[in-house]
């Protein structure tokens, strides 16, 4: 399939109306986002289709595929909206635009997802009591976990974040407590609000940047019941050189971004240097050390 943009999707792929009782999947457009995996092996699109089928209707759907080739799809399903930006834009540029759809299609809601996280089949009616709960609230989440423990909500001091042990299901300040990019429901109005993501930042800082603007005005959010096992990209085992020297100078370049765009007191070398020894270690390649300490001279 050739690249499409999410606007021209609308006209090309129908998605269905449906009139039922649960509105709050009525009012909702999905977004996943796909990079070099198929759907069988897609986490998410497994569990949300599970999740979808005890609710009783399907909503509209974005797959925005950022993978060198596109999906093959014998059999597609109409409420689904395909997407192939093989230029591999990053997770800000694919919510931008799934906001636009939404915004077209009159959603209200907008649900961010990665390829990664597995979703309970409790999270569309834990959203809609959440809602009904806290209707002053504009931004949901899950709890989400990795093989470590909690990874959303976390901490972030000087620019770097940190874990937590756990956290009850209710509202939070986003002063307290920031939250990752996938399992977060957003109003359509509030993503409108903060001026969508900074597509400078492909992945690394996406979400921190992008609620660094929510939060001007939408102090809050709710941590839902749900709680969601994801594949955190940072706690991934090491296996390719070059995949990973480039996985780290994103990172380095989305550090620096962040401190000289964010009125926090960001301190690289506080969050570059202790993974670029850890990566050097593990590699046995002092480039990743001498890539860190580069980037930390050009900006400090």
């Amino acid at each position: 399939m050739n690249k499409y943009s999410a606007l021209q999707c609308i006209s090309t792929y129908s998605l269905l109306s449906l009139t039922k009782p649960f509105s709050f999947v009525d009012d909702l457009f999905i977004v996943i986002v796909l990079f070099q995996q198929s759907l069988a092996e897609c986490a998410s699109y497994k569990s949300l289709i599970k999740a979808l089928g005890h609710v009783g209707e399907f909503p509209a759907l974005m797959i925005y595929d950022n993978s060198p080739e596109a999906l093959n799809w014998k059999s597609r399903p109409s409420a689904v909206i395909y997407v192939h930006n093989p230029s591999n834009p990053g997770v800000s540029k694919a919510y931008n635009e799934a906001h636009k759809v939404a915004s077209q299609l009159n959603k209200k809601w907008l649900l961010l997802v990665d390829q990664d996280t597995e979703f309970p089949k409790t999270i569309f009616s834990d959203y809609s009591n959440a809602i009904k709960k806290y209707p002053q609230i504009n931004v949901f989440t899950p709890s989400l976990f990795d093989s470590r423990g909690l990874i959303s909500p976390f901490q972030l001091q000087w620019g770097k974040g940190s874990r937590i042990t756990s956290l009850n299901s209710t509202i939070y300040s986003f002063t307290q407590f920031k939250i990752i990019n996938s399992g977060m429901l957003i109003s359509a109005d509030a993503f409108k609000k903060a001026g969508g993501y900074d597509e400078r930042f492909p992945l690394d800082y996406s979400d921190i940047a992008f609620l660094d603007r929510v939060s001007n005005h939408e102090p809050d959010f709710v941590l839902i019941a749900s709680r969601c096992p994801h594949h955190f990209s940072a706690t991934k085992k090491i296996s390719d050189l070059l995949a990973d020297l480039d996985r780290f100078k994103s990172f380095c370049e989305a550090t620096r971004l962040y401190k000289i765009t964010s009125i926090q007191t960001v301190i690289l070398t506080w969050i570059i240097l202790p993974r670029a020894l850890k990566l050097s270690f593990q590699m046995k390649d002092i480039r990743f050390l001498r890539m860190g300490i580069d980037h930390i001279i050009q900006t400090e």
